[in-house]
């Protein structure tokens, strides 16, 4: 048995940092290595002290020196200080918070999500976004509100209003925290690290692969679900032509698909499983209703649906009445469709038939699945603050899966989900590889220090990672035969503030052949914000692959410049098969000028193929009834206070921006309550690729410094002027 150093912060001044003494526990022969920590708390430490230090000791075989820290931690500043020192002191590169570490809950941050826009005025848990960015990102700067009065290990925090505004992370984390499956939590802690350890000294290559899409992903689109193979081969070229298999599976393939994707969970070879899904906590959705294909079938249907609404809609015999009388009126159908629908008979079998859409708790427990990494591309999957999750029931099931890369809340459907895997084939960490796409909601649950064996010798992805930064060599690697070794360069030479990276990205863009070098080139252009940003979004909405035309239309909503709508009306009609693509173009008409959006509907459609041109007309036209109702709303004041508010809100995901002039004025008006103008700066924070993104921070500037606005007011002005200028 090794013989380790233990050392207190009673007797050590350099680790003083809070009436608490945590324990740590130095590696030994740590040199200039890269260190790694565990964090836990005392309790698990006493139960589960051999499991922790025999997972210490195979990542000291790998060359990564471990401490083990441990403590009854009162507040997650004593973590983050440690964390801060570890990283200074001993270049440390990540940590896993085993058992009860505090989670933080972060709020004013929803703009470093992808997705999350929960009023904040509501219930504070639920609007609170759970995320150990808090721990791995140093930037980061937070104001305290205070530990939960019913959760200890809740601690709330509003992301400070000087602090940097986006998340660049110093080191990469992980979360091993039990679930509620009926097993002591120190037992499952124990079995799982020995799962770890295990995987830890068995080789094996990521050459068995598995994608799922479910119901609803990317509108059920087929165009966008086809172009994952092509970017996998980009990102791992060789790997699956031979030995090595991909499969990709979509909801459509079966009535009931839950059955074919358990198979395939249990599979002892899988090495990376992809779900693209909707989901809860406990629940991953794989289908919808299962289609029909003859009229019993549809009426067998069309009875389950009507059962179902009476038992979740209704909420009292009168709504079930009026229920009744709709469908008769609407329809012909009298109310034997909604027989039997408090019948426990019925209800249990309707229920069994709802079961076979998805995966829940227990199901996994079930079939233990032997995958050894799950990416959830789903929201609320990886909720690690409730007390049972499903990213938590595969690390901790029977099988041989070790890791998962999961969402605390909800999540972006057009999003990059594959962003970088080739840096996991290539033998990177998990820790590594998150560290570089992670968001405000998305974690590693599970040991982020697995790696694969490199499908390459030329290429060691944790050394790769690892390196000290150079200018030359970064640039050097552009020239990789591989596609994500130039994407990590890209990624570095950004963050290090490489003086040409503008430039670089633009040529990038223009000139690559891989895809996800084109889509890395883009995201970090996003971040630039500047002209080279918002000119390469034309090219992009006729690239060769569907998520980066996605991507483009989105974008080109955010910046509102009137000189993309042409581009937008063609390829709403030239590439109408692309549904996600067109669902997107008609969402994002109404955010730019009137004018501009009419006179380019009738000058495309004029010199267009399409035959039905009044149809097209109708469709692109049908956004500006939007339009319409939000200004009269906001603007002409036409609906109550509250009903004003929710509309306000919805700027926050498509912000109108001819309409800015107005949406200022209304700050200064005397007349509208601090509430409303609150809701108006907190929806402008969102502008920040806007055209008219200066206008709005210098508004922002003025009432900042208006003695005659309340400090309410004032307050949430600094913060959306910050928002808008912070780089």
């Amino acid at each position: 048995m090794k013989v380790v150093k233990h050392i207190t912060t009673a007797g050590l001044l350099c680790f003083a940092l809070s009436a608490t003494a945590q324990t740590i526990i130095r590696p030994e022969n740590q040199g200039k290595s890269p260190t790694f920590a565990i964090f836990t708390d005392e309790q698990t430490w006493q139960h589960c002290r051999e499991e922790l230090e025999a997972y210490r000791d195979v990542l000291g075989e790998e060359q990564l020196p471990t401490y083990i820290i441990y403590n009854n931690w009162q507040r997650p500043e004593e973590v983050k200080n440690l964390i801060r020192k570890l990283h200074r002191r001993n270049r440390l590169e990540g940590a896993v918070f085993v058992g009860d570490i505090p989670i933080p809950m972060i709020r004013k941050a929803q703009h470093l999500t992808s997705a999350f826009k929960m009023d904040e005025t509501v219930d504070r848990r639920e609007s609170s976004v759970p995320s150990d960015r808090f721990y791995d990102d140093l930037h980061l700067e937070f104001e305290p509100l205070g530990q939960d009065s019913l959760n200890p290990q809740f601690f709330y925090y509003n992301l400070d209003v000087h602090s940097p505004q986006h998340i660049r992370c110093d080191i990469y984390t992980g979360r091993i925290k039990p679930v509620a499956d009926g097993t002591a939590p120190y037992e499952q802690i124990s079995r799982y690290l020995r799962k770890a350890v295990h995987e830890h000294r068995t080789p094996n290559a990521l050459d068995q692969f598995f994608s799922y899409t479910g119901h609803g992903s990317y509108s059920n689109s087929l165009t966008a679900w086809t172009m994952e193979p092509f970017t996998l081969r980009e990102q791992m070229p060789g790997v699956f032509d031979h030995d090595g298999r991909a499969r990709f599976m979509r909801f459509s393939m079966y009535d009931y698909p839950k059955d074919e994707v358990s198979h395939m969970l249990r599979r002892e070879d899988l090495d990376l499983a992809i779900f693209h899904e909707h989901g809860t906590p406990d629940r991953q959705y794989l289908s919808g209703n299962p289609p029909t294909h003859d009229t019993e079938g549809h009426i067998r249907a069309m009875q389950a649906d009507r059962r179902y609404y009476a038992r979740t809609w209704t909420k009292d015999t009168e709504s079930l009445r009026k229920a009744y009388r709709q469908l008769d009126t609407d329809y012909g159908m009298d109310s034997t469709w909604f027989a039997r629908y408090n019948d426990p008979t019925q209800t249990a079998q309707d229920s069994l038939d709802d079961l076979r859409t998805g995966l829940v708790l227990t199901d996994i427990s079930r079939i233990a699945p032997n995958v050894r990494m799950v990416i959830f591309d789903a929201c609320y999957n990886g909720d690690f603050r409730e007390d049972d999750y499903i990213a938590g029931r595969y690390i901790f099931s029977q099988g041989r899966s070790v890791v998962a890369f999961a969402n605390s809340v909800n999540v972006l459907q057009d999003k990059q989900a594959n962003e970088l895997l080739g840096l996991l084939g290539m033998g990177a960490r998990v820790g590594q590889w998150a560290q570089l796409t992670n968001i405000l909601e998305s974690h590693v649950i599970g040991d982020p220090t697995l790696r694969f064996t490199s499908f390459t010798p030329d290429v060691d992805g944790t050394d790769l990672c690892n390196r000290p930064y150079k200018e030359q060599e970064m640039l050097d690697l552009l020239a990789s035969p591989y596609a994500d070794v130039q994407n990590l360069a890209l990624h570095r030479l950004y963050r290090h503030g490489y003086p040409g990276i503008s430039e670089l990205l633009h040529q990038t863009f223009q000139t690559s052949p891989w895809a996800t070098v084109r889509y890395t080139s883009l995201a970090l252009l996003e971040k630039l914000g500047d002209n080279n940003f918002c000119d390469i979004l034309i090219p992009a909405l006729t690239d060769a692959n569907e998520f980066i035309r996605r991507t483009a239309v989105r974008k080109m909503a955010a910046v509102g410049r009137n000189d993309y709508v042409p581009h937008l009306i063609k390829a709403y009609i030239e590439d109408h098969h692309s549904v996600r693509l067109a669902f997107n173009i008609q969402l994002a008409l109404y955010v730019f000028d009137e004018q501009p959006v009419r006179q380019a509907i009738d000058s495309v459609l004029q010199h267009s193929y399409v035959i039905d041109k009044e149809k097209f007309r109708q469709e692109l036209l049908s956004a500006y009834k939007q339009r319409t109702s939000s200004d009269n709303a906001i603007i002409g004041k036409q609906e109550k206070e509250r009903w004003r508010i929710l509309y306000i809100s919805s700027l926050r995901n498509y912000p109108i921006h001819g309409s800015v002039g107005d949406y200022l004025r209304i700050l200064q008006d005397p007349k509208e309550s601090e509430e409303l103008k609150i809701a108006m700066l907190q929806a402008l924070a969102w502008y920040r690729l806007s055209r008219e993104r200066q206008n709005i921070a210098q508004a922002c500037r003025r009432l900042q410094r208006d003695k005659h606005a309340s400090p309410a007011v004032r307050t949430e002005a600094e913060r959306t002027y910050y928002r808008l200028i912070n780089e």
